[in-house]
């Protein structure tokens, strides 16, 4: 595994390995930064094993340390950027390059779980939707990277469209997510997992676990122009269908797709724009709520945008359902932290642990 060392996901696939009595040897990408060699060797010590590159989250000097990584990477002259304050959502551009320049610098190899140039493209949130987009799968209709407030309004104009999602483009777990409207008297509101706050002569944003409701148009224009500057885009706002159990609530649905089939699966049931589950939203029993044609409908949505990644053995998939559509919201190649949610009987990291033949299993802990 390439990853963080103290990492939940790390955590959980190690747990899994070590319940079939296998076990696994972890580079951490802080220590790959300073030593790319360590890549080839961890590769070449372990020549049959399966590889996985895990999610960088969760550290936050390993963030900045990439942060630096893409702004340099980008010819970034005078001072680096300064050092992020708690939760603080900035310089996304400058992480995602860092990121994948790292990715671009691991050995080209066929035993990657997913491969660097797949969770390159994934974490490109407008790129992968344009991918997907052009290998027929349904998804919400993009209206495109935005440069700012005026250029959402213009394209909201040119579209015809009054409700969108405007969207970091380099982000996961909701950052930078906001749900927009405008109404013909006038009228906007934003609401999202951003804390907007003063400081320091300007705007800083921050991820938050509440969200916020914004109706101030001042306001939502400094926001927007903030998201914009670090990259995003806006796609057309899809209504989520109704949760059976909740007449208040609306639902999407994250389903884990291993080898191109739809494994694990939960509806993310909300009463408000996001359904994210770390924002407190709730969990809903999917298997229930589907007959027998929306669930062939769900596999089939899972099978088509899967091919669109076909080396990519594990991909979350963020979609709704409704009336036998389906639009997919987004893939994500470290979509499987889902603690306690099983399949036939196993987890996402239960499955991906026995995809390692215990023959192969490498023997060497780090």
């Amino acid at each position: 595994m390439f990853g963080p060392r103290d990492s939940r996901r790390v955590r959980g696939l190690l747990q899994a390995l070590q319940a079939q009595g296998l076990d696994a040897a972890l580079v951490d990408y802080a220590d790959l930064l300073l030593r790319p060699e360590l890549a080839c060797e961890a590769l070449a010590a372990h020549p049959q094993a399966l590889v996985k590159l895990e999610s960088p989250g969760e550290d936050p000097a390993l963030h900045a340390a990439l942060i630096e990584r893409g702004w340099r990477r980008l010819g970034g002259h005078g001072d680096a950027p300064a050092p992020l304050r708690y939760g603080e959502l900035a310089h996304q551009q400058h992480w995602y390059a860092g990121f994948a320049d790292l990715l671009a610098g691991l050995p080209d190899a066929s035993r990657y779980l997913n491969p660097p140039a797949d969770i390159a493209a994934m974490s490109d949130k407008l790129a992968c939707q344009q991918r997907l987009i052009a290998a027929g799968v349904d998804a919400p209709p993009l209206l495109g990277a935005i440069e700012g407030y005026q250029d959402l309004r213009r394209r909201l104009r040119d579209t015809g469209c009054d409700r969108v999602f405007v969207k970091a483009r380099y982000g996961s777990s909701g950052a930078g997510v906001l749900a927009y409207r405008r109404h013909r008297d006038g009228r906007e509101v934003a609401y999202g997992s951003i804390e907007a706050v003063d400081e320091d002569g300007g705007l800083r944003l921050y991820n938050s676990l509440r969200p916020r409701r914004y109706a101030d148009g001042l306001l939502i224009a400094r926001l927007i122009d903030a998201l914009a500057a670090q990259g995003a885009y806006a796609e057309r706002w899809i209504a989520k269908p109704r949760a059976p159990d909740d007449a208040g609530a609306h639902y999407d649905l994250r389903v884990l797709a291993l080898d191109g089939r739809a494994r694990q699966r939960v509806a993310r049931v909300s009463r408000s724009p996001l359904t994210n589950l770390h924002l407190g939203n709730r969990r809903g029993a999917v298997e229930d709520w589907l007959d027998a044609a929306q669930t062939q409908a769900l596999q089939t949505a899972v099978e088509r945008a899967a091919a669109a990644f076909p080396r990519s053995r594990s991909i979350g998939f963020d979609l709704i359902l409704r009336e036998r559509r389906s639009w997919v919201l987004e893939a994500n190649a470290f979509g499987d932290l889902l603690p306690q949610l099983r399949w036939q009987g196993r987890d996402a990291y239960q499955d991906q642990a026995a995809l390692t033949p215990a023959a192969h299993a490498p023997r060497a802990a780090a």
